[in-house]
């Protein structure tokens, strides 16, 4: 049986590319397990749709398999009915977030065969291998019961047994859903995403524009490779959705991670690593346990990191004890860390069911500048309360704190709260519609705020304009939103960066 996996291109005019971690583990698998595969990186090649479909023509395959985040489903769903043309009898399979949370969409609305739910390491080869042998997926459950969902009144499917994790269509034609698939409760028993599968020199040429200038080398000379800690998130924010969504988080261990990087340094001269998880650390004990780890490794790479808002950030902590474990995180190679504010009013962060204050972003803000840490963060607006006043107390959190936001506008994920809210509301009426026509979180997709759309962009760009002047960033006015990365816009943090602790030499042995 011969796979055909797809890596597409989504934004084919971003100046980055990033190494795609989630088909990285599955494809490690997929080689393991002896499955026979081509991958067809759409992204790093910047390949063009006639491209792709021209290979099609060219080249048969008995399963093709695709994912991505759902904004794309527009593009999802014109590839897979172009598959299906050119090779009717192939079995089309989706993954990532437009499989997991708008199932009933795709079999609505285009020729899909198999959506993977959540996971896909070993849930695609069993489904492939289960395919070459000409075994059923799975069977309907009697007597019949569909399975609710929340994509307004499209079609349910029925509920079935067989292969865990999976929604399919039978020969019949009828939608079977066989549950959920737990989550992998060990992700330490996953294989390191083998890059060798990759052109891993075209994606090094083309992310050092994500990387900070450093103690020892230029970012020009950052070679930066992403790396997952954990899986999933503590928390359920109601504008967020994730390819775990319905799993539980968990972490790897630290000797595993420190495992990979070393690899990841010794096999591909990597320097500059990306933890590249929804959250990395949220408390911290398990935090300092893992620069621990990393310090006693010395492996001397720099690396960033996404962490909650209050992991530093809580004062009824001594900032004594906060900051000693913030130079601890510098000692072992933290540049950058990534936290998001979202929202500067305590009202829409309850809003988003992020459990925790405005305040809490604000004092880690401050103890992460005395010490020489780079501050990122990314804002939500366009709650259903927002106003101009909610946007400026959140812009002027950024502004006290030094930091450019990465801004994005509310857009009701499948799944979410604000996605029930929009339906509830009458905000959606037509699911399929609203989904083919979704663009990105920096464009206001759906405004549920009592402001017109263009008061609201223009509140929002008057600030960002002021921030901008006060760093000295020299972005024009179509970058002020679409930013083009935080290493760019957060340039003027650089020359205050580890003024108080230095970072040890880099061991490149």
């Amino acid at each position: 049986m011969k796979v055909l996996f797809l890596n597409p291109c989504l934004r084919p005019e971003a100046p980055h590319r990033y190494l795609p971690v989630g088909l990285g583990y599955v494809i490690t698998v997929a080689a393991q397990k002896g499955i026979d595969f081509d991958l067809l990186d759409m992204d790093i090649n910047v390949l063009s749709d006639q491209a792709v479909e021209s290979h099609l023509r060219k080249h048969r395959y008995d399963v093709i398999a695709i994912g991505a985040i759902v904004t794309h489903y527009k593009w999802i769903r014109r590839f897979l009915h172009k598959a299906r043309e050119i090779q009717p009898d192939c079995q089309l399979i989706v993954g990532n977030s437009v499989g997991s949370s708008i199932s009933e969409v795709l079999f609505q609305h285009t020729p899909v065969d198999v959506v993977i739910l959540g996971e896909a390491d070993l849930t695609f080869v069993d489904v492939v291998k289960t395919l070459e042998a000409g075994k059923p997926l799975g069977t309907l459950v009697e007597p019949l019961e569909k399975v609710s969902h929340t994509n307004g009144d499209l079609p349910s499917s029925w509920r079935g047994e067989g292969i865990k994790g999976i929604v399919f269509r039978d020969q019949q034609g009828r939608i079977i859903h066989n549950g959920l698939r737990p989550g992998i409760k060990n992700i330490d028993d996953l294989p390191f995403p083998d890059w060798d599968l990759f052109d891993v020199e075209q994606y090094f040429k083309v992310q050092k524009g994500m990387a900070h200038d450093t103690t020892f080398y230029p970012a020009d000379q950052a070679r930066v490779m992403p790396v997952n800690t954990a899986r999933g998130c503590v928390f359920k924010c109601t504008f967020c959705h994730h390819v775990f969504w319905h799993d539980p988080y968990r972490h790897r261990s630290p000797e595993s991670v420190v495992a990979e990087i070393k690899r990841n340094k010794n096999k591909y001269g990597a320097n500059y690593i990306d933890f590249w998880d929804e959250l990395s650390f949220y408390k911290m004990k398990p935090a300092e346990r893992f620069v621990d780890v990393l310090l006693e490794a010395d492996l001397g790479v720099h690396w960033t990191a996404a962490v909650r808002a209050d992991l530093f950030g809580k004062k009824e902590v001594p900032y004594a004890d906060r900051r000693r474990v913030v130079e601890k995180f510098i000692k072992a190679g933290a540049i950058a860390l990534g936290y998001s504010l979202e929202s500067g009013s305590d009202e829409i962060l309850n809003d988003m069911n992020k459990h925790m204050k405005a305040e809490h972003f604000a004092e880690q803000a401050r103890l992460f500048s005395d010490v020489g840490l780079i501050n990122n963060t990314s804002l939500v607006l366009g709650y259903p309360r927002e106003t101009k006043q909610t946007i400026a107390e959140t812009m002027q959190m950024c502004e006290q704190a030094g930091v450019y936001p990465s801004v994005g506008f509310l857009l009701p994920l499948p799944e979410t709260g604000m996605w029930q809210h929009a339906i509830e509301n009458g905000h959606i009426d037509d699911v399929e519609q609203f989904l083919a026509n979704m663009t990105e979180r920096q464009d206001i997709v759906l405004n549920m705020t009592k402001m017109s759309n263009e008061t609201l962009m223009a509140e929002v760009k008057h600030w960002l304009n002021r921030l901008n002047r006060s760093f000295g960033n020299h972005l024009d006015e179509e970058r002020l939103i679409k930013t083009q990365g935080y290493a760019e816009h957060n340039r003027h943090q650089d020359e205050h960066q580890h003024e108080d602790v230095q970072l040890p030499p880099m061991n490149m042995a």
